[in-house]
């Protein structure tokens, strides 16, 4: 347990435009940072907040937090991750075993059958999938990937009809290639080595809208940020503007059956175009009502294992075919920052409005950018 610290008091901003006044209430425990300050106008008010997201993501918090006016303190405990106000501390968990690791997080999810049903059509051996058959069939286009390699190592696109041998050949090939991969990038950030996994996954290609424009055309995602409440049992809450992400280079029928080079797959790197509406993005008033509900299943996954004072903001990866979308994958240290003056204000804008949802514990009423699903 950590000592309790004194509350530091100060002078709290005026309300923010657009939001619904809060209702006085009597500050608990767990009272927020302007709960609390409500209490009295003859009192002093809280306006400190103690924080620690990481190093990937500290501008864009720093800024959140500047710009909602309340006096931020960097807070150097490695081990922890959260926001602290007064003795009362909110931590954001970022060490899920199971969305670390794809095969884990795929091998969970199916389990959970209204959570399976987002997914691509998926397996967790080379075996489960000859037995299944669908390696005998022709034309079919599938990506096995190494389940714990990041950074858009670790993945191969191939067309079946192939054998289990074929497909064994191929994995070894493809980690060998992942390792020489991922030890370039961890040097590159100053990182030790480390040895990949031998947990794979094998999903079937979603062919997105953009593919179908351009035959073998430009990979196409969505990044989608969700967060939850820090008491139990944990509400789940999805941000209404999503990041329309796409590949810089397009995936070319010559790159079946080798390891794809990231500009080609991974659109982390590629070009990112915020989105809230169907002027944004014609498909959003199918697909987004749609990924709610996934997320909805999905979170049923990740909230029994939060603790109370305790919330997630993930970074969920959805690819959408011309009717759904289907997950890819979970971020839990999603990236925040961004050279794009235009992606940069996205983020920050997330940032300040869960500042608000989640710590601040602001009524923001029907327009909150977070809906509650």
């Amino acid at each position: 347990m950590m000592p309790q610290e004194e509350l530091v008091w100060g002078i709290w901003p005026q309300p923010v435009p657009g939001c619904t006044p809060l209702t006085p209430w009597r500050p608990t425990r767990c009272g927020s940072l302007k709960t609390m300050a409500m209490r009295s106008k003859s009192q002093p008010r809280l306006a400190k907040v103690r924080w620690n997201m990481g190093p990937c993501q500290h501008e864009t918090w720093a800024a959140a937090l500047q710009k909602l006016e309340v006096e931020p303190e960097f807070c150097t405990l490695r081990q922890w991750r959260g926001f602290q106000i007064g003795s009362n501390r909110f931590h954001v968990r970022m060490n899920l075993d199971f969305c670390h690791d794809k095969h884990e997080l795929a091998k969970a999810l199916l389990q959970e059958p209204t959570a399976a049903a987002y997914l691509p059509e998926t397996y967790l051996s080379i075996s489960d999938f000859v037995q299944s058959g669908q390696s005998d069939l022709e034309d079919g286009r599938w990506f096995l990937k190494i389940s714990d390699v990041d950074y858009g190592c670790g993945i191969l696109c191939f067309e079946t009809p192939l054998t289990s041998v074929q497909l064994e050949g191929k994995l070894a090939e493809l980690q060998q290639e992942a390792l020489r991969r991922l030890t370039e990038l961890r040097k590159a950030k100053g990182c030790k080595p480390r040895e990949i996994g031998g947990h794979i996954v094998i999903q079937k290609a979603v062919e997105t809208r953009l593919e179908k424009a351009q035959t073998r055309g430009f990979k196409e995602d969505l990044r989608v940020y969700v967060c939850c409440s820090i008491s139990v049992p944990h509400r789940v809450f999805v941000y209404r503007r999503m990041g329309l992400r796409r590949a810089p280079a397009a995936l070319a029928a010559a790159a079946l059956g080798k390891h794809l080079d990231n500009a080609a797959q991974c659109t982390h790197y590629g070009h990112i175009t915020p989105v809230s509406s169907a002027e944004d993005w014609p498909a959003y008033p199918l697909m987004f009502p749609q990924i709610c509900r996934a997320v909805g299943s999905i979170m049923k996954v990740v909230t029994p294992v939060l603790e109370e004072r305790c919330t997630v903001l993930l970074g969920m990866d959805f690819i959408c075919d011309e009717q759904r979308p289907y997950l890819l994958e979970i971020n839990q240290v999603p990236r925040l920052c961004y050279e794009d003056p235009q992606v940069q204000a996205w983020t920050e804008g997330m940032a300040i409005d869960f500042l608000r949802l989640v710590v601040l514990h602001e009524t923001l009423g029907s327009r909150s950018a977070w809906l509650p699903v």
